[in-house]
């Protein structure tokens, strides 16, 4: 009896070990799957070299109040921002769209309709992406290429559904926390704090104290060196590398 007892636990022994064999071979093959294909990633930030250069991305989902303060803010410091909208938007205040483009600023995508994009389908994807871009260039006459996503919220299958279809996506790496309505100098205070070359930061038009903290994070930057391009003129152009936060860097490096 003994000896029939010990072969079974001896059995039940290497039953056990083939199984957690399998089952951590099961775990790295899915570990080594994932690392073989990473996350389609947004720019969040690009690596300038440590040249002083930053991006002012203004989101327009809301109204158009406080445009004209904004324009000329931008004008005095001799800064073109991007400016992104939403298709329903610029529908709605037309002038305003020709106002920025006028301005020379350069503008693109934050949706048709302010959709959550990444409960989307790749259908209604393109659908949201198409119809802003029709929109946005009847108004202005402009040729647009970039998108932000709503939120900031984002998936695979967003990311390369709209690079597919010639967008590059865009993000953030500094968070005005505008849309909270803060005091100015706060605002002012937390992103001159975080600065850093290859920036983009993040905006709204429509809320109070936005053009006014935009005016002092100008004149403080600024005055450190910094130079306020377009997010088109900041980011890489193909080919490139994007790394775990989302900064873009040449593909070389």
């Amino acid at each position: 009896m003994y000896g029939v007892f010990s072969w079974k636990k001896a059995l039940f022994g290497v039953i056990f070990f083939l199984l957690a064999l399998f089952f951590l071979l099961g775990t790295a093959g899915r570990t080594m799957q994932a690392l073989a294909s990473p996350r389609e990633l947004p720019i969040y930030s690009v690596d300038t070299g440590g040249e002083k250069l930053a991006a002012l991305g203004i989101n327009c989902a809301w109204d158009d109040s406080g445009l004209d303060d904004l324009l000329a803010i931008l004008d005095t410091h001799s800064v073109r921002a991007t400016f992104f909208l939403v298709g329903e938007w610029a529908e709605k205040y037309p002038q305003a769209v020709k106002k920025i483009a006028d301005a020379g600023h350069e503008l693109a995508s934050h949706s048709d309709t302010h959709a959550d994009m990444a409960k989307l389908s790749r259908q209604d994807i393109l659908a949201e992406l198409e119809n802003s871009r029709q929109t946005i260039e009847s108004i202005s006459g402009q040729e647009i290429h970039l998108f932000r996503p709503p939120s900031g919220s984002y998936n695979d299958r967003l990311v390369s559904t709209a690079r597919e279809a010639g967008w590059e996506v865009i993000q953030w790496s500094n968070d005005s926390i505008d849309w909270k309505e803060p005091p100015v100098q706060d605002m002012a205070d937390r992103v001159c704090k975080k600065a850093a070359p290859g920036d983009i930061m993040l905006w709204h038009l429509g809320k109070k104290n936005t053009s006014a903290a935009i005016e002092a994070v100008l004149g403080t930057l600024c005055g450190q060196g910094y130079r306020f391009v377009a997010v088109g003129e900041l980011i890489r152009p193909a080919p490139y590398t994007i790394d775990h936060t989302g900064r873009q860097f040449p593909a070389d490096t």
